[in-house]
């Protein structure tokens, strides 16, 4: 009997589900997945921001991605 009297009562303590399965109240928006759009660097780090030095990474990255391919293609020819 104690138990049926338990049940009742957090039956009676649980609020109904939303019909549409979204709390309306929050003014939450439905997850959609997609990422919000980035902010270009100058907006984050403000008009004195130091002049990116674009050339020299994208030379270094390409320095990096060779010798990995390299890399790759010597772990791949060795028995």
């Amino acid at each position: 009997m104690r138990g049926l009297a338990v049940l009742l009562l957090l039956a009676a303590c649980t609020p109904a589900p939303d019909p549409a399965g979204v709390p309306e109240a929050t003014g939450v928006p439905e997850p959609t997945g997609a990422f919000p759009p980035l902010l270009p660097l100058e907006a984050v780090l403000g008009p004195g921001a130091p002049p990116r030095a674009d050339a020299e990474e994208a030379a270094r990255l390409a320095a990096r991605a060779e010798a990995l391919r390299a890399r790759a293609a010597a772990l791949r020819a060795a028995p």
